[in-house]
Parts: structure tokens; sequence; C-alpha cells
């Protein structure tokens, strides 16, 4: 049984808008406006008096495979450049993602979990990389300082995500092979021995006939920081990018990337409650295994050819693939019993997985006119199959006790085998369009569908019994943008979505039978891009159907009734302040809410309807002022706040919302930039993120940071 979004006065006002705005489209299409404005607005062809284009004036490969800028995107998404980071000193993927309007990241078993849009986990916003993707929920570098920018996209992706997009995506952008000479390093020394290092260089040889591009970067701390900050967290990550490219005619162009990371760390899963509460005086205590183990080891090949036989014409052709080994060994649930006093350790997981991904993504994009009006059209292809074998020691029986503030942590243990457990190939194809057709001046209609077919096969090694599963589906965008000036555009836009009810690549027999979630998007929203002055409003309303809810009459038996949904507001704002004074600020709110979903508790279906989802602040605001003490001194201050958000489902148990204050000195030399960055100068103790029903995992405590970086 599917259960459709429910109509909402948000969601009936914006279709009513959109319709509107697109009959009011229809009848000036035949005025003799002189407003001109570019169809297709390449990302090298937006400048503003010499400078580089401020970030919505760029197209983000997140957003769309158009060459329209964000400015003229019926959709909210945010470019974070490297310049952006380095002016504010940030290095880190959750530092670049904290720069998103209403996007709260943290870290959880070693991968980054993002609330967004009223939905939070590991699968909601996917993680591309160079725009490929793969199904299941993906690893990611702790450094961006290989990359040129991260991309984020906030609402349903499916057009260029796919499957699993539901609340956005974000598309992690290398520096390229571009032929241009030049150099930059960083080095950075903080708190608890933390020491940061990259390089990069790029130029031309044999006469300009060939271009490359290397990027290389370190982090290690021997203390804390491998995705928590109690004691015994130490890490190492090492992350390297590399380029060739060379211009084979006038019109064609191939490339070969390569991309490896290795991150290697000790594991932290929270600090246990007590009374519900959380005990500061426990925020460094670490009680996972000594020989406790996170390990993620990837690597990325893509092979490009671009085609471009004239300026309204061009076409790519991106072969990619992937391996990864990823291993962890850990006893991940710690919980206070109040009758002794001791923490019960349980959940002592094993686990690898071994992934090899392979597959090629195809477009072609034609600027021509249609009716006597400008239309950008792009088609494509993509098929890809990843094999996915998983090892662990399931059932995870073993638990044992210690102490509270003393723990002896010991060694793991096991009462079962490590061996294979599933073997599972993914194969999918997909195909898309999307389009961008000025109905009149002024007016732009950007539309795109897309269709997924994926075909899962899955064996369990140790029973023996096999399955396989097939779904499609098919999404799309409906937008329309209205430009009264260059700097100005307002938009509607309809965005649909969809994602697998469990996650694909260790999807079980139980859940085999069940057919995709929905999602579905109304969005509003204004944008204004100025010399000196970026802002950006926008309104939503998104609901996710067909969840697996408990059947009321049989709570043994799962359905797909259930409904999650939220509506918000966000906006951001960049401008100065007199001559010396610049601001940067965001904020989020939103309603998130379960319509629909049935739990069971006590051998009965117990209704959650009305509950706030887990892990969803509906309070998320940041603002960073700047201040230029002399041409060469700047000093900055930021905030940044986060509401309180449900613990669970029952919503019996709740994160506490916290504020954190930031500082930032920085001194241009002649030997290069100089900063100091300071984070959370008060060392508030706040939670990020719930880990099981009786512990919360810890934010960074106070964090200090020397960095030189230079470019030459």
């Amino acid at each position: 049984m599917l259960h459709r979004p429910r109509s909402t006065p948000l969601r009936s006002l914006s279709t009513a808008v959109l319709i509107a705005l697109a009959s009011t489209a229809a009848s000036s299409a035949q005025a003799a406006v002189g407003f001109e404005r570019a169809s297709a607005a390449k990302l090298d062809e937006v400048e503003v008096k010499g400078q580089a284009p401020t970030p919505l004036k760029r197209a983000a490969r997140a957003a769309s495979r158009l060459d329209v800028p964000l400015l003229q995107q019926p959709i909210s998404a945010d470019v974070i450049d490297a310049d952006s980071q380095r002016a504010r000193s940030d290095a880190s993927f959750n530092e670049a993602l904290e720069q998103a309007p209403g996007l709260v990241p943290a870290y959880s078993f070693g991968v980054i979990n993002i609330s967004g849009r009223g939905f939070s986990g590991v699968f909601n916003s996917p993680i591309l990389f160079d725009g490929v993707r793969y199904p299941g929920w993906q690893v990611t570098p702790r450094l961006t300082l290989n990359y040129q920018q991260v991309e984020v996209l906030r609402g349903p992706a499916a057009l260029t995500a796919g499957q699993g997009s539901v609340a956005g995506a974000i598309n992690l952008v290398p520096r390229r092979a571009d032929g241009r000479a030049g150099s930059n390093v960083y080095l950075g020394y903080g708190r608890y021995g933390t020491s940061t290092a990259a390089v990069g260089s790029g130029g031309s040889v044999a006469g300009g006939g060939l271009a490359w591009r290397l990027d290389a970067s370190h982090q290690q701390s021997g203390e804390r920081g491998s995705f928590g900050h109690a004691r015994d967290t130490s890490f190492e990550f090492r992350h390297v990018n590399a380029e060739l490219a060379a211009p084979v005619s006038d019109t064609l162009r191939l490339s070969l990337a390569f991309e490896h990371f290795l991150d290697d760390g000790e594991g932290y899963f929270g600090t246990p409650l007590i009374n519900g509460r959380i005990d500061p005086s426990l925020r460094d205590i670490n009680y996972n295994v000594i020989d406790d183990a996170i390990r993620m080891d990837v690597d990325w090949l893509r092979a490009r050819a671009e085609w471009q036989p004239s300026d309204d014409l061009r076409a790519s052709l991106v072969l990619f693939g992937n391996r990864e080994d990823r291993y962890y060994r850990n006893a991940e649930v710690n919980t206070w019993q109040p009758a002794t006093g001791l923490i019960r350790r349980s959940d002592y997981l094993e686990i690898s997985h071994d992934q090899k991904l392979r597959g090629a993504v195809a477009d072609v994009a034609w600027s021509h006119t249609l009716f006597g009006r400008a239309h950008q059209l792009v088609f494509g292809l993509q098929a890809d199959r990843n094999d996915h074998d998983r090892s662990s020691d399931s059932p995870f029986r073993y638990t044992d006790t210690v102490d509270l503030r003393n723990p002896v942590r010991g060694v793991y243990t096991s009462l079962d085998t490590f061996q294979p457990r599933t073997a599972t190939d993914i194969a999918q194809r997909s195909v898309f369009v999307e389009s961008a057709l000025d109905l009149a001046p002024r007016w732009r209609l950007v539309t795109g569908l897309r269709h997924d077919r994926s075909e899962v096969d899955s064996l369990n090694v140790v029973s023996g019994v096999r399955f396989d599963k097939r779904y499609s589906a098919g999404s799309y965008r409906l937008g329309l943008t209205f430009s009264p000036s260059e700097q100005t555009t307002l938009y509607g836009s309809l965005a649909t979505s969809s994602e697998a009810p469990a996650q694909i690549t260790t999807l079980g027999l139980a859940n085999a039978s069940f057919e995709l979630t929905d999602s579905e998007q109304v969005e509003l929203g204004m944008k204004h891009s100025g010399a000196r002055v970026d802002w950006t409003l926008a309104l939503y309303d998104i609901a996710r159907t067909n969840l697996l809810s408990r059947d009321p009459d049989d709570p043994n038996r799962l359905i797909q009734v259930g409904e999650q949904a939220a509506r918000g507001v966000e906006a951001s704002l960049r401008m100065p302040l007199g001559e010396r004074l610049r601001v940067e600020a965001s904020a989020a709110l939103l309603d998130a809410k379960f319509e629909r979903f049935d739990e069971v508790v006590g051998g009965v279906a117990v209704s959650r309807r009305g509950n706030d989802p887990v892990a969803v602040p509906e309070r998320i605001g940041t603002l960073w002022a700047f201040y230029s003490a002399s041409q060469n001194l700047e000093l900055g201050l930021g905030l940044r706040g986060v509401g309180e958000s449900a613990a669970n489902t029952a919503n019996t148990l709740y994160l506490p919302g916290y504020a954190t204050v930031d500082a930032l000195l920085r001194y241009d030399a002649p030997l290069g930039r100089f900063s100091l960055r300071l984070r959370n100068l008060d060392d508030r103790v706040y939670a990020t993120r719930p880990y099981g029903a009786g512990q919360f995992m810890l934010g960074e405590p106070r964090w200090y940071e020397l960095t030189w970086q230079r470019s030459f």
C-alpha cells in the first residue's frame, strides 16, 4: 500500500503560485523587453569587476548539469570554495558543511551524518566525488585541502545523485589540471599535537600539450581527534589527488584522475548518560577497547573525454572505478547501570567491507533556440555495478562491564567467528534530461526528469540463501524563475526523489519485499547577488512517504505506510558594514514531524504521530563578523547555535541545544598568511548526536590551531 504526501497550506499555496507564475510568463512571452540574460552562463564567463565570481554566480554539479549559475536556479544550493574556507582557516569537511544554511554535520562510527531539512543520517544526503556516487553509505575524507570546492544542494537531489538523495547531495570537486602554473602550501599545528600539512602544484609540460595537477595532504594526532575527542582517539589521515590532461585537438580533451585517501584511527562511540543527562566529568573517558580500529582505505580512478565542437554543443564521457576496504573493530555501546553504577559494554562489532565499483556516465549539452527562445538541453546516461562483500562476527553477543570513571578497557573479545557474511551485487542504469527554457524576458522554465533502475542480487554466505530485488523509480524537478534584475531571482519549484527502505548494500531478506520510499518537496525562494551583498531566502515543504511502520492490528508485521514531513525557512547573508567590517550569517527554522509512524513497545504497536524525528534540530544559526584592523590584519568572531533535538522516536530523551563561540586572528605577511584559530572558546560540553539508547556523541572541546598558508 502506497501512502501519498499529504496536502499542506504551503504545498497548496506553492503549487498555485507556480501555476500563476507560469501563466504570467506565458502571457509575457511576446513582450519585447530589452532585458538580456545568457541562457548558458559558463563558470569561467561570469566576472564581477575583474574578481572571481561570488558563489551564487557559479554553476554547481551537485545542483544541476546545466551551465546555469546558482543565482538563476530554482533550488537552494551553495558553493563553499577554497577561498571561503581559507578566509576562516577551515580545513575539514565538517567545517565546510557548517557554512551551508541549515546543515548540522556530525561524525559517528567514522562516517559523517548530516541533518538537514528535517532528515538526518548517512543515507539522505549522498556524497559525490567529482559528480560520481555509489549506492549505500559512503566514507568521506576528513580534510578538504585537496579540493577546489564543496558543493551542497539542499532538498531532493535525484536529478544529479539518483536514488537515496531525499534531503540533498554534496559534491567534492578536486582541483583540475588546467595547465596554469602555481603551487600552494598549508601547515598547521593544534591542540593535542595535531599536525596538518598540505601541498599542491600544477602546470604543463611538452609545450603546454600536457597539463598536470598534484595535491597531497596529511593530518595526524597521537592523542585525540579520531571522530571524537575523548582520550585515546589518535588517528592518521593521508590524501592524494592527481590529474593529467591533454588536448587531443582543438575540440577534444582527455584526462585521467586518481584519488586515494587512507583514514586510520582509534574509535570513540559516545559518552554514557547518567540519569538521562550528560555528566561533564566523563567527557575525556573512552570506554572502547584498547585494540580498537576504524580504518578506511579508498581509491578512485576517473578517465574523462570532453568534446566541444562549438560554443553551443559539448559532450563528455567519464569512466570511473572505486575500490574501498573498510575495517571496524570496536565495543560501540556503553550503557550506565543504575543498580551497580557500572558501564555495560555491548555491540562488540568486528566488520569489514570490501567494495569494488565500476561504471560510466555520459552527457550531451546543447544550447539553441526553441520557438525563438534561448534553450539549453542536457541529456545523459549512467551505468554502474557495485560489488559489496561484508564480513563480520555477527550476531555480536559478547558483553561485559567496566568501572564508570576508571574503566579497564581490555581487548576486543567475541563469542562468534569473524567470517564472510554477505555478498551483494548492485547494478544500476539511469537516464536523465534537464532543460532551461527562456519563456520570456526575465522568465525561465527549468525542468528535469530522471529514471533509475537498480538490480540487487544478495547472497547470505553463511546460510546459502540468495534473493534479488528490482527497484525502478522516476523523479523530476519543475521550476520557474523570474529575474526582476540581473542581480535578483525569485523562484518556485517542485522536486521528487526516492530511497530504498533499508541500507541497499546490506539489504536483508526481511526488507526485500518492500518498495522504495518517496519524497516530494515544494520550495519558494528569492536570491540576490550584487557587487558587495549576497543573500538568499527559501521556504520549503518536504514529505517522505512509504516508510516502514508497524501494523497497529499486528505489531509483528511491518507495513509501508509511514510518513515523515518537514516545513521550514532558510536564509543566508553576506555583506559589508562599513569599510572595515563584514558579516556572514545564516539561519534555519523548521518543523519536522512523523505524520504516521508506529513502533512496537512491549509487544504493542505504539503511534509516534506528531513526534520529532531523531537528531533533527529545528533551530540552526551561524554568525561571523570580520574586522579589518589594517590592510594585513583581520580579526574574526563566530557564533553558532543549534537547537535541541530528539534522541529517540518516543521523544522521552532530547539532546540539549548548544551555542559555541569561535575566534580568528589572521595576518598576511610577505612570507604568507598566518592564522590563529580558536574554536569553542568557553570549552562548552555539548552533544552532537545520539548513539544507541543511552549515550551521546560529545562535540569538540576548546581547540586552538596555528596555520600558515602560501600560494606562489
